[in-house]
């Protein structure tokens, strides 16, 4: 089955290539059937492994040998095992769910064609990275998702607003990409291998602190970066510019999660320097309270559920920091499920809206919409981790709950704690306002098979994938930590009384969330909501500072590098000598290559009693 791993990826790559070199001539209804086959192609695949090696995957395809210099070897080679087939399963079904969503979704879009094509590499690049066996491929596949989505988010360029978040979002993200490529230069020099199932164990055993400082805290850099970690965070909120599938795909499948594989991934990189791990879990921690509290007050439905999904993120960073990187995994799968369904329900509410997305004006759509109503149910019960009847409650609770356990346990425990708290609030009074009360107009709108089977599947997910762990102490299925215990270790977890009292305040906070999202949603439509507190509305002012502060720092710097350095160094010093050189240069060229017989004779009988006198006088 190792040989057939190249399919994976291959399909949606195949996807974009014919897309790109035959898009044109077969039209657009062919090749966006052809771009929703090619990662449903990917997903079978990908059956099969689960169907044949669930039980211990450990499968490795090296393709073929992609440059080797000296000792320096770098293959094109992938691997499977249970964090790699977690992450290929969301990517691939979830990528082909938003595929087929699509269809009806974005018929009739004036850049379909391009659309797909960037869909289909950016499923192709996730699955690149997820799978890749090097740092070296990794990098390949992370740089090439964070290309899809500034296209993605740009995809409709023509509005000034939508270029400017693509930018924003490639620009503050090529500061974790620089970061994490240098990062991995350190790990190499040394090291002097860039294959992940050789330098782990290397790190391990020969253990270099300062190098491993520098390179932990670099990599951890590129890791907040692409999953939007405080303070890296300001570009997501922005990226909701794309179609609500882009964005859906880009919190869901793709891209942000990334950073949380990746730190999945180096465990042991982090783990090997003292103290990293609590401070990944004290980002993590204050993340998820931080953007939960932005999450109050937003008026965009897509930037509620941004700022949502850079909380939900911080969990996951939380249960890596903690040492319970199982429970991350298990999150960042019901997260999948349940923010792919709020964003793809989150589209469909934009269009019967007429393209405004001010919950504001929104209001009783559950009898217009019954389907939608409850599917987007499912996903907010999953995101605000709604006790006993959601999968978030069986995911993120047990994060919350296992940071008790953890250095620092009772910082870590109240941020998360009130993160959870908030977050059920502003999940609840963004249903309340688009759902419940008297209809606000809206038009018509009939959603296709193509949008309403997706929609189904994920909220049925939603529901029914955190089964696959009860709390400790449940009877019941408790399959997730056992069955990767032995990729990523024990998990830490509370247990006997302890386990209940923090599963009882866990249920009790939530529902009092849900209580104040009611009350959130009653004082929205009264003209005296959340949204009038500007200092959440935007986001603590943080992104105004960065704005305010750190382009003049950056133009600052870019200017003294090239008028101060570059004029006192290179032109002076480096350039000057270098022109000077040249022109005695040409002189002596130009005296000696004159035309006149007479002084080449002259020359070359220098020449001859030159090397004569260095035979004569040699041994």
């Amino acid at each position: 089955m190792a040989d057939w791993l190249w399919l994976i990826p291959g399909f949606p790559l195949l996807g974009a290539l014919i897309n790109a070199g035959f898009g044109q001539r077969l039209g657009v209804p062919v090749v966006k059937r052809l771009a929703a086959l090619m990662p449903l192609l990917s997903s079978g695949v990908i059956l099969i492994l689960w169907l044949q090696h669930a039980a211990h995957p450990d499968l490795t395809d090296r393709i073929w040998t992609w440059m080797a210099v000296g000792s320096f070897v770098a293959r094109i080679g992938l691997h499977v095992d249970a964090v790699s087939l977690v992450m290929i399963s969301i990517a691939a079904f979830v990528g082909f769910l938003i595929h087929l969503y699509s269809q009806q979704f974005l018929a009739g879009d004036y850049g379909e064609r391009r659309y797909y094509f960037y869909l289909n590499l950016f499923v192709g690049g996730m699955l690149i990275l997820t799978m890749a066996d090097n740092l070296l491929l990794l990098y390949l596949g992370w740089e090439t998702v964070g290309l899809c989505s500034y296209a993605l988010v740009a995809h409709w360029y023509r509005l000034r607003k939508n270029a400017w978040a693509g930018r924003k979002a490639f620009v503050v993200t090529r500061i974790g990409d620089m970061t994490f490529a240098i990062g991995i230069f350190l790990l190499f020099a040394q090291y002097h291998t860039l294959d992940i199932q050789r330098l782990l164990p290397m790190i391990q055993a020969q253990p270099a602190p300062s190098v491993l400082l520098a390179a932990s805290a670099l990599v951890l850099i590129g890791a907040l970066a692409k999953s939007a970690q405080f303070p890296l965070h300001l570009w997501l909120p922005d990226s909701m510019a794309g179609p609500s599938t882009v964005s859906a795909l880009i919190h869901a499948a793709t891209m942000v999660t990334a950073g949380v594989y990746l730190s999945i991934r180096l465990l042991p990189l982090f783990a090997a320097v003292p103290g990293m791990l609590s401070v990944i879990a004290l980002l993590g921690a204050w993340t998820a309270f931080y953007a939960a509290s932005c999450g109050l007050a937003q008026v965009d439905i897509k930037r509620v559920l941004a700022y949502s999904t850079i909380s939900q993120l911080g969990y996951m960073f939380l249960a890596v920091g903690i040492g319970a990187p199982a429970l991350g995994l298990f999150h960042l799968l019901v997260h999948a499920c349940f923010k792919a369904l709020l964003f793809m329900a989150a589209g469909a509410v934009i269009s019967i809206y007429a393209e405004d997305h001010d919950i504001r004006h929104m209001g009783g759509l559950k009898r217009q919409q019954p389907l939608l109503r409850w599917t987007f149910l499912a996903g907010i019960s999953a995101l605000a981790a709604v006790p006993v009847i959601s999968a978030g409650f069986y995911s993120k609770d047990a994060i919350i709950d296992a940071s008790w356990l953890a250095p620092h346990g009772i910082l870590l425990y109240t941020l998360a704690l009130a993160g959870a708290l908030l977050t059920a609030a502003y999940a609840f009074r963004l249903y309340f306002l688009v759902f419940e009360g008297e209809p606000r107009g809206g038009e018509p709108y009939r959603l296709g098979w193509g949008m309403k089977i997706p929609l189904l599947i994920l909220a049925i997910a939603s529901v029914g994938i955190g089964w696959l762990q009860f709390p400790p102490g449940w009877p019941g299925p408790h399959l997730w930590l056992p069955w990767l215990q032995r990729e990523l270790g024990p998990t830490p977890e509370p247990t006997g009384s302890l386990a209940a009292i923090l599963e009882a305040v866990g249920a009790m906070v939530t529902l009092v969330g849900i209580g104040l999202g009611y009350l959130a949603a009653r004082w929205e439509r009264q003209g005296r909501g959340l949204s009038r507190i500007t200092f959440l509305a935007q986001a603590w002012h943080l992104d105004a500072l960065a704005l305010r502060f750190l382009p003049p720092v950056l133009y600052g710097a870019a200017t003294f590098l090239r008028q101060g350095v570059e004029g006192l160094l290179f032109r002076s010093a480096i350039l000057g000598g270098l022109r000077e050189g040249l022109q005695w240069s040409g002189v002596a060229l130009a005296w000696g290559e004159n035309g006149l017989i007479s002084r080449y004779v002259a020359f070359m009988l220098l020449g001859l009693l030159l090397l004569v006198l260095l035979l004569w006088g040699g041994p």
